[in-house]
């Protein structure tokens, strides 16, 4: 068993335990999983209630997926038009006043309800101007 360490921006340790012979691999790794379960996040508690649904249909989850997917795209978009390239404010304790994904979910919701205009452009934001050509199978 292996540990690997390292000191954050807040003075606090991260500690990893590790079956891996290369512990600064396991921190990689870490990095890469915390940003999934961040997305695991807002698709669930923090923005789309996956959670809640009574779902056990193997289709209907595949399409939920699909669709919750396209939402969070979408949010993501809008905080996109909300932002530009701004960094999110932070509060004393230097975490983030919101999330990226809330941002840009309070924004859609708001756009759907106000301004659908809005809405519509911030999906279209960043899209490409040409169709992409569908790759030869």
């Amino acid at each position: 068993m292996n540990f690997a360490a390292k000191r954050l921006k807040d003075n606090e340790w991260l500690i990893v335990v590790t079956n891996r012979d290369d512990p600064r691999q396991a921190l990689n790794d870490y990095r890469k999983r915390w940003a999934i379960e961040c997305l695991f996040g807002d698709a669930k508690t923090r923005g789309l209630n996956l959670e809640d649904t009574r779902i056990r249909s193997h289709d209907k989850l595949s399409c939920l997926l699909v669709v919750v997917t396209l939402a969070m795209v979408w949010a993501y978009r809008c905080a996109t038009k909300t932002m530009g390239r701004k960094a999110i404010r932070r509060k004393t304790h230097g975490r983030r006043e919101k999330s990226w994904f809330r941002i840009g979910l309070d924004a859609l919701r708001n756009w759907i309800s106000n301004a659908p205009e809005n809405a519509a452009d911030a999906w279209l934001h960043n899209a490409p101007n040409q169709p992409q050509a569908r790759p030869k199978i």
